[in-house]
């Protein structure tokens, strides 16, 4: 059935419809699911070295750009992306629970994008967060783009996501030991000249000088409309 064209005469039809959609919903999420195990058993048998934790922020961004362009009215991206991250988030536990280390100000935003299946721990200072992330390279720090993020870039953790991932402006920075990938759209940070000024260079540049780290550039505001 052509749902476009498709017009209930009654609130019961409508509503059945609704649970036959819900239930093709649950079938297809069971696929993935058993999609998802394949890809984590290949991981395990290709890699020399297991990676660090299951985040990948450049295979995110890139399913987020193509389903902002498969997104239509009346159904809303910012609905698109809501129900996506909770379904990577658990489909990520499933093949290793990610770990993120925050403070009380974007912890909100680490659950946002991050989902509920992940386990968040707040720390009181950046400090400690860096301390956490130099004894577990597992770990994933989220600091606010105010404080003193650069700090944290040591011992081959690098930046490697800008969050949120779909909003006007960025409020913090992702640091880890994640390998980085290019995304298509990405924005290389690097540390250089005598005072040590931060710069921002579009593309992808792993051999920056003075590399702090590369993210996917995140979608703008206008996608969330």
């Amino acid at each position: 059935m052509d749902d476009a064209d498709w017009s209930p005469k009654t609130l019961t039809e409508a509503r059945e419809h609704i649970d036959a959609v819900d239930a093709a919903i649950l079938d297809l999420l069971h696929r993935r699911a058993s999609i998802v195990e394949h890809v984590g058993r290949l991981k395990r048998e290709s890699a020399d070295t297991p990676p660090a934790n299951a985040f990948r922020p450049a295979r995110e961004i890139q399913m987020l750009r193509r389903m902002r362009g498969e997104t239509t009215p009346p159904l809303a991206f910012a609905t698109v992306v809501a129900v996506w991250r909770e379904i990577v988030s658990g489909f990520t536990a499933a093949q290793m629970p990610l770990r993120v280390a925050t403070l009380p100000e974007t912890a909100l935003l680490a659950r946002d994008n991050f989902g509920a299946q992940a386990r968040i721990k707040m720390y009181q200072t950046q400090d400690q967060i860096t301390a956490a992330l130099a004894r577990d390279p597992a770990i994933i720090a989220l600091l606010p783009i105010e404080s003193n993020w650069p700090d944290a870039v040591t011992g081959g953790a690098r930046v490697i996501a800008a969050l949120p991932f779909c909003g006007p402006e960025t409020h913090a920075y992702c640091i880890g030991h994640t390998a980085l990938e290019p995304s298509g759209d990405d924005i290389t940070l690097s540390r250089s000249g005598p005072d040590a000024s931060i710069t921002a260079t579009d593309g992808y540049h792993p051999e920056q000088p003075g590399l702090l780290g590369i993210h996917p550039r995140p979608l703008t505001d206008e996608a969330q409309s």
